[in-house]
């Protein structure tokens, strides 16, 4: 539950509690060729947390480059930032309430990157 809530808590910077709770448990045998749930969880969650890092990054360019050539546009790029964040906020809460429910979830719009 850690890892997913590192996002609501972190931010951008999210995906750091989550890798480290991927690596502690990353060789953790699961039952049945299954991954154990927290290896499953942490990995989801550092999954969403690194999808999640491409965003943040092209929002941050558009807010910098708006601010610097249209100043009295620069709220987009803040108002793309926060919508982002919100995003974060809301599937990392699913994720956290469906872990302390013991349901496997998954990151509707997350990258695969982290098995």
């Amino acid at each position: 539950m850690i890892a997913h809530l590192s996002g609501v808590i972190m931010g951008c910077a999210g995906w750091l509690p989550a890798l480290v709770v991927y690596l502690l448990r990353r060789n953790q045998p699961g039952q049945a060729n299954q991954p154990s749930f927290v290896r499953h969880h942490a990995a989801e969650a550092l999954n969403f947390q690194l999808t999640l890092v491409v965003p943040y990054l092209v929002m941050w360019a558009v807010y910098i480059g708006l601010g610097m050539y249209a100043y009295t546009l620069s709220w987009i790029g803040s108002l793309l930032i926060v919508a982002v964040w919100l995003v974060s906020i809301v599937f990392g809460i699913l994720a956290a309430v469906g872990v302390t429910r013991g349901r496997w979830y998954r990151y509707p719009v997350a990258l695969r990157l982290v098995k």
